[in-house]
């Protein structure tokens, strides 16, 4: 194969990004294995490109193809923490804790937003049917799509909750109250990282 440069590799990603299902599959394996493997002659500067690309493309993705990368990239620590956090919820117990541990470990602090536990707690007592979700999203400034599947995730619910300040008696309430058996490790999230990736999913289109 021809010698390429960074930028028409971009341009190659691109076309891939155009076709469908399949095309976006293949790029995802191809811009996966570029930044854990960047070529020695693409300058740093063009690394951004090709991550936003990901970012972007990933969310598209079906669950199973990001578990998979999930699986592929936790344990790369020169990636984006960002990156990783875009894969969390379709990721396995070991790749789950990596990347907690990754966001615990940024060195600039996070943006805190406390919940009010005990107004979220009647919420979730009275609200029933999927209702509560609208009420979850707004206390925690959740975009609605994302609050939806952290409700349907028991250790996500618990990192949510953790990061919003609220304690382990709250937490585990909304999460029965949410249908979810309750999260054993409550005390195993670092409350660094439940707060940055907390601030992550509020961030989150």
């Amino acid at each position: 194969m021809p010698h390429t440069s960074s930028r028409e590799r971009l341009g190659t990603l691109l076309d891939l990004a155009a076709q469908g299902a399949a095309g976006r599959a293949a790029l995802l394996d191809e811009l996966a294995n570029l930044l854990v493997d960047w070529p020695a002659d693409y300058v740093q500067a063009m690394r951004g490109p090709f991550e936003a690309l990901f970012e972007k493309t990933v969310r598209e993705a079906a669950p199973e193809v990001r578990a998979g990368l999930a699986e592929r990239l936790a344990d790369h620590d020169e990636l984006p923490v960002a990156l990783l956090n875009e894969l969390f919820l379709d990721a396995s117990p070991a790749a789950r804790a990596h990347i907690l541990r990754r966001n615990a470990a940024l060195d600039e602090p996070g943006p805190v937003l406390r919940a009010d536990a005990s107004a979220l707690v009647c919420a979730a007592r009275r609200m029933m049917n999927g209702a509560f979700a609208g009420a979850f999203a707004e206390a925690l400034a959740l975009p609605d799509a994302t609050a939806r599947m952290i409700l349907r995730d028991a250790q996500a619910l618990a990192i949510t909750c953790k990061g919003a300040g609220l304690d382990r008696a709250a937490g585990s309430a909304i999460t029965v109250l949410a249908g979810s058996a309750p999260f054993a490790g409550w005390d195993d999230i670092p409350e660094a990282g439940a707060g940055r990736l907390t601030a992550f999913w509020r961030a989150r289109g």
